[in-house]
């Protein structure tokens, strides 16, 4: 069900597109995010955050969907985001003394990489150099794409080592068998 709201936002998006000239290069960051504030007004953000992370229900998995926070993230919101898988953590480590994250980045890009910049910086600041690093296990990462390196030089400078050693690279493979399978959970009752 998650795809449903996607196509909404993929729709929107093209709209805005279709009437605004798309740029190519100049400015594409400013108007990526132009796009997203005008997504903010017309969907609600906490459907938008309830469908970008959310809890695997009977687990201490936290899933986040890069494909719908690229739509409506922007600096204004980055803040709103982190604190709302903040507040997550501390019912799984309640409930199962510890939790893993599981990010999906397919379509992540280097300009992404840059443009996200902020709101990796704020995740890391606010979730991992707090005191959830002790608590958390892993951090899956999906469907990595083949500039790894790259993009990897210029986030892998934003998290300290105990949080770095704890990143797994998931093949696409393993991806296209896992992911769909978390993402059944997005329209689902948490908990």
């Amino acid at each position: 069900m998650s795809e449903d709201i996607l196509n909404e936002l993929n729709k929107f998006k093209d709209t805005y597109y279709s009437e605004n000239k798309k740029n190519n290069i100049f400015n594409k960051k400013e108007q990526k995010y132009d796009v997203a504030k005008e997504i903010l007004t017309k969907f609600d953000i906490n459907l938008l955050l309830q469908k970008t992370a959310f809890i695997i229900p009977k687990t201490n998995k936290i899933f986040v969907n890069y494909q719908i926070f690229k739509q409506f993230a922007c600096p204004d919101n980055y803040e709103i985001f982190v604190k709302y898988i903040q507040n997550k953590i501390p019912f799984l480590i309640n409930q199962y003394g510890s939790f893993e994250c599981h990010i999906d980045i397919d379509t992540f890009t280097i300009s992404a990489a840059e443009r996200y910049k902020g709101v990796i910086e704020v995740f890391c600041r606010d979730v991992f150099e707090i005191t959830f690093t002790d608590y958390l296990n892993h951090i899956y990462i999906y469907n990595v794409p083949t500039m790894i390196d790259k993009i990897a030089k210029i986030l892998l400078k934003l998290i300290d080592k105990e949080t770095k050693d704890k990143i797994v690279l998931v093949n696409k493979e393993d991806s296209n068998r896992i992911v769909p399978e978390f993402k059944k959970h997005a329209y689902r009752t948490e908990l």
